[in-house]
């Protein structure tokens, strides 16, 4: 009965009165808090440039994505008509060019702003969905271009351009030797750390990884958009 009295004092019911407030009020900030978490998610979305792209990343980090002022995709070129063959005008196979239609539909609408591949036909076909492709030598003794002339540059130039331009979005298509050149040289070695460039170089049999680089503030980062345009061979 004295704690039934208790229950009853004024004392007890204002203060009662007053959590039960206090929850009330901190349940509705925590609401709209919320709420403006997800729309500015869902407006990041809709206001980013290539939306298709950007839902391709990872959910945590599509916020900064959509904060970066530049955007560097760099791919390996798609799987070529005979895995043996590593002439400068070994062809993609049907299975590479199923690969590079579905990059296609992934990069999505207007062109990239500079298109990058190496002289060789199998990168050349590969950067094609991006847009206009400039090539460069593939090494310094192959310095040939897909579909005739010679390169005018090498791939340190064309590194140094990118990283010296101000294109919002640009696109590389290398080889499993090169592709990890680029992130090193424009992210810094350490992005390679847990992906498949981490020993400095692809492996034969990785296909279809997008290396996105992308730049906040002056820092370069790196998201993988792992095996995103493969089909297997």
């Amino acid at each position: 009965m004295k704690f039934m009295r208790h229950l009853d004092s004024p004392a007890f019911g204002e203060t009662s009165v007053r959590a039960a407030q206090w929850r009330t009020a901190l349940l509705a900030v925590a609401t709209i808090a919320l709420g403006f978490v997800f729309s500015a998610s869902a407006l990041a979305d809709d206001s980013f440039d290539r939306p298709a792209l950007l839902m391709a990343a990872d959910e945590g980090t599509r916020a900064d994505i959509g904060l970066a002022d530049r955007h560097i995709l760099i791919v390996r070129h798609a799987r070529k008509a005979e895995e043996s063959c590593n002439a400068l005008d070994c062809p993609l196979g049907d299975t590479g060019l199923a690969m590079v239609a579905r990059l296609n539909e992934l990069l999505g609408d207007p062109d990239f702003d500079a298109v990058y591949s190496s002289g060789a036909c199998r990168t050349y076909e590969t950067a094609l969905p991006a847009g206009d492709v400039i090539q460069h030598a593939a090494a310094a003794s192959a310095p040939a271009l897909c579909g005739g002339g010679t390169a005018a540059r090498t791939r340190e130039d064309a590194i140094a351009e990118a990283i010296g331009s101000d294109a919002r979005w640009s696109f590389v298509a290398e080889h499993s030797n090169t592709s990890c050149n680029w992130i090193a040289a424009i992210a810094g070695a350490d992005a390679l750390a847990g992906t498949l460039c981490e020993s400095g170089q692809l492996t034969s049999a990785d296909y279809g990884d997008v290396f996105w680089l992308y730049r906040i503030a002056g820092e370069w980062r790196v998201e993988v958009l792992e095996g995103i345009f493969d089909v297997a061979g």
